[in-house]
């Protein structure tokens, strides 16, 4: 539980529609005054609803959704709009749940295709809207999360689907379970706005701070908002300028990006690996940015594809080839061959195959070590190792500090439409973030600036737009590092177990560690960077996204797969007894089978799955028969129980639905409903999951 004040003006609400009824649920922050008003052909609340309107735009109150700003308060927007309207004529109103429910769809429709949606602007708003859905910038593609999804993360004893299909019209006993539904929504998302109360309240102490309404503000808009507020006080008119009543974003656009020009000049490589990839980006002209280093056939690597580990492509031809046939082949891919393959199936019979070779990513191989580059970062990895320090041996892990923020006032690189006094403010708020202890407000948006502005230096829509600008501190980073790769290479007898977007990880010699700082100090020097030092005990590695790590001092380095703690709300926080049990193994020697099977927390054991509307979520008992099960469910793997199938429409031009078997081996129980926990888990499921993440701990 937060320590955090409930704020007693915050009222949290939800809407339901239907196209013969309207609900709107509401309950304060505390838990208190939890009121259901209906609107429907048995029942209209169309005074009490209003009453409640009044109460909280005349006593200034806060409404609290999630998505509300993109749907509940549209909706309800217009309906008091219809109210004034009314009102000016003279006339009684009394709403229509029919009426709202075109109003409700047409809302929804607003956001489908390319569209932005209809979203009221924020002078306009009758009362004040806290919408816990953008806070946690859940509408990014990459973070989507339903409130179901979240109350799964939460733990909640329920997790209640919307139980009607949208467009139906619902019975009296329907609107009954409807009325309850929308009720547990509201408890859920109150639930989910006390857990996120410190990221609220550091948006109201930014905003009196800084004279700026970030309420609904993401981590990454309040980053961005503030250096750019930073940037228009020194330099009016360089993020934005007034056309007329548009005000119109700066930008730098370019047709082509020559690799060459945005390179440093610190490079010194003496292997000819990296050598070869330096020249290779000296060569590049791009026209985009992304996917440019991926897919590259053989013959436009360059003295690359000496180093590079390539994969075969093939394609058959249909028949025997023809000499202009081979010729075409081969002017697509100039190093590409034909191979004849004779068949099993009789004699003489030969099937023809075009060969070529292609890097997946763009990649050299170093003393046995892959080095794949992109347009994000570069990063290489020992794979499915366990790698220990002992009296002869050191595991050291080097980062660069803030490195993007740090390339670019090293190197003076900027966009170009903000000119070289960018570098100038940019260091300023990375020098202002020291004067302010970690935790406090003031710390959290200067990291939040200075991160932010690098990625949304390739947003089209954004006044950081300068491709060239992105180019030039990624590919920097990433030889930057490739040069700090080099060098420590030299150290006899030192080894490389990781290279990730601003770092390296070693195993040195522990006789060699004033050599390895020295090397280390000359880089900084050359390049401009500052490093970071940890020392750890152990590295279990699957692979450069998937690793735990036990530092010296006890601490614990926990990635992908290996994460239990401290999860973001859009991660799938499913069996985390898997992770713990692999932990308890890999860190302190413990028996999987026993820790899974002793362990006391049932939630640990809870999964989820979902499935899209238009499709169907069954659970198969042994007779075959299907209970159909609600789109997102909660369940775990039991020794009863049944088969849990997802059942998909047709494909175009096909008659017979699609079912796909989750967990196929095991059979499991719905457990939407806490209290239908049985404890009669199959702990082979958990185990088998562990045992697949387990690695061989011998030295």
């Amino acid at each position: 539980m937060t320590n955090v004040v409930i704020d007693l003006n915050d009222w949290v609400y939800d809407v339901e529609t239907f196209p013969n009824v309207f609900t709107f649920t509401i309950v304060r922050a505390d838990g208190k005054f939890l009121k259901t008003f209906e609107v429907s052909s048995r029942k209209n609340d169309t005074e009490g609803l209003l009453k409640c309107f009044r109460y909280l735009r005349d006593n200034k109150q806060r409404m609290v959704g999630f998505n509300n700003i993109g749907f509940d308060y549209p909706v309800i927007h217009q309906i008091l709009e219809e109210v004034i309207e009314a009102k000016k004529k003279g006339k009684p109103y009394l709403m229509d749940a029919h009426k709202i429910y075109k109003i409700a769809q047409k809302q929804i429709d607003s956001f489908r295709g390319e569209g932005f949606g209809n979203t009221i602007p924020e002078d306009k708003w009758f009362f004040r809207q806290l919408d816990l859905y953008k806070i946690h910038h859940f509408d990014n593609k990459a973070k989507s999360t339903s409130l179901k999804m979240l109350e799964f993360n939460m733990r909640s004893e329920n997790i209640e689907d919307l139980p009607f299909p949208v467009g139906k019209v619902l019975t009296d006993d329907e609107i009954d379970v409807l009325v309850k539904y929308n009720q547990h929504d509201v408890l859920q998302t109150l639930k989910f706005y006390n857990a996120s109360l410190p990221a609220i309240k550091f948006r109201e102490q930014l905003s009196k701070q800084l004279g700026k309404d970030f309420t609904n503000a993401n981590d990454t808009k309040i980053g961005k908002d503030f250096f750019i507020m930073q940037l228009e006080k020194s330099m009016p008119g360089s993020c934005y300028k007034q056309v007329g009543h548009r005000r119109v974003v700066q930008q730098t656009k370019r047709e082509v990006i020559n690799i060459g020009e945005c390179l440093f000049d610190y490079y010194d490589f003496k292997r000819p690996e990296f050598n070869a990839v330096l020249d290779w980006f000296k060569s590049q002209k791009i026209t985009e940015t992304k996917g440019v280093f991926t897919n590259i056939e053989e013959h436009n690597l360059g003295d690359v594809a000496k180093y590079a580990e390539l994969i075969i492509k093939r394609q058959k031809f249909w028949s025997k080839p023809t000499e202009q046939q081979i010729n075409e082949f081969k002017q697509q891919h100039p190093c590409g061959w034909v191979e004849e393959i004779e068949l099993k199936s009789g004699k003489n019979k030969v099937s023809y195959w075009k060969n070529w070779r292609v890097a997946e990513t763009l990649n050299v191989v170093v003393d046995g070590f892959r080095f794949d580059f992109g347009t994000g970062g570069i990063h290489g990895s020992l794979l499915s190792k366990v790698v220990r320090s002992d009296n002869k041996y050191q595991i050291i892990d080097a980062d660069v500090s803030s490195m993007y923020p740090n390339i670019t006032i090293a190197n003076h690189v900027y966009p170009q439409h903000l000119s070289e006094k960018f570098c100038d403010i940019y260091q300023q708020v990375y020098e202002r973030r020291k004067q302010y202890p970690k935790g406090s407000p003031e710390n959290a948006v200067m990291k939040l600036a200075l991160n932010g502005v690098y990625g949304d230096s390739n947003n089209q829509y954004s006044p950081f737009y300068d491709p060239k600008y992105t180019m030039t501190i990624t590919i920097n980073g990433q030889l930057s590092l490739c040069l700090l790769a080099e060098r420590l290479l030299e150290i006899e007898g030192l080894k490389l177990i990781q290279v990730n977007t601003d770092g390296v990880t070693v195993s040195c010699p522990v006789n060699k560690r004033e050599q390895y700082e020295s090397i280390c100090k000359q880089w900084e020097k050359d390049v401009g960077l500052q490093l970071d030092f940890a020392d750890y005990q152990v590295m279990f590695i699957r692979d450069v996204n998937n690793y735990i790590a036990l530092y010296t001092n006890g601490k614990v380095k926990r990635k992908g797969a290996y994460e239990y703690q401290d999860l973001d709300w859009h991660q799938n926080q499913s069996a985390l007894v898997v992770p713990m049990a692999v932990e308890a193994a890999l860190l302190h020697g413990k028996d999987v089978s026993s820790f899974i099977c002793s362990h006391e927390n049932e939630w640990d054991f809870m999964l989820r799955t979902k499935v899209p509307r238009g499709s169907r979520l069954v659970l198969v008992n042994e007779n075959g028969e299907e209970e159909q099960l609600q789109n997102i469910c909660r369940y775990y793997v039991s020794k009863k129980g049944g088969k849990l199938v997802k059942i998909m429409p047709p494909l175009k031009d096909k008659t017979e639905e699609r079912r796909l078997s989750i967990d196929k081996d095991y059979n499991v129980k719905p457990c939407n409903d806490m209290k239908n926990f049985k404890w009669d888990i199959d702990y082979s499921y958990y185990i088998d999951q562990a045992k697949k993440l387990l690695l061989d701990t011998k030295p």
